[in-house]
C-alpha cells in the first residue's frame, strides 16, 4: 500500500511538474510531456533513468524512421507496418528500449502531418517526451533525497 501510494505521489507530481515546465518553455505538445512523464514514474530513482532514457532512445528512433517513410517511400498501409515493423524490431532488439512511444511517434509523423514540418514535428516531439522524461526524473530522485532525510 505504502508503495502504491508513493508511485501515485511520484507520477501525480512529475505530471505537475511536466505540465509547469511545458507551460515555461512553452513546448509543443503538453500531452506528449504529459505521456513521458506518466509512462517513465517509478518510485526507484535508478529505474526511471533507465527508463526515460530508453524512451527517449525510442522516440529518437521513432523520429527518424519515421522521417525517413514519410520523405522517401510512397504512403501507404503497407509501408506504414513495415515502419513499425522496424521501429518495434530495433527498439526490441538493438536498444533494448519499450517500442511504443516510437512506434506513435513513427506514426504521427509518417501518417498524420497536417501541414506541419515534418522536421518541426519530429524535433518537438522529441522536445516534449524530453520534459516528461527529465520531470520523471527530478520529481523521483527528490522525492528519493526526501524519502532517505526524514526517515533516517
Amino acid at each position: 500500500m505504502l508503495e502504491n501510494l508513493k508511485l501515485s505521489l511520484i507520477t501525480g507530481i512529475s505530471i505537475l511538474t511536466a505540465l509547469s515546465l511545458g507551460i515555461l518553455l512553452h513546448i509543443n505538445s503538453l500531452f506528449y510531456a504529459s505521456i513521458a512523464a506518466m509512462v517513465v514514474a517509478q518510485s526507484c530513482h535508478k529505474k526511471v533513468i533507465q527508463l526515460g532514457i530508453k524512451r527517449l532512445y525510442g522516440t529518437v528512433i521513432g523520429a527518424l524512421i519515421g522521417l525517413f517513410f514519410y520523405h522517401y517511400l510512397p504512403h501507404s498501409n503497407y509501408i506504414y507496418a513495415l515502419g513499425i515493423f522496424l521501429v518495434v524490431f530495433i527498439c526490441s532488439n538493438f536498444l533494448k528500449a519499450p517500442s511504443n512511444m516510437a512506434g506513435i511517434v513513427f506514426l504521427a509523423i509518417s501518417t498524420n502531418l497536417g501541414g506541419v514540418s515534418s522536421f518541426f514535428y519530429a524535433f518537438h516531439r522529441i522536445i516534449d517526451t524530453s520534459v516528461g522524461i527529465i520531470s520523471a526524473i527530478i520529481v523521483t530522485v527528490i522525492f528519493k533525497f526526501l524519502e532517505n532525510k526524514f526517515i533516517k
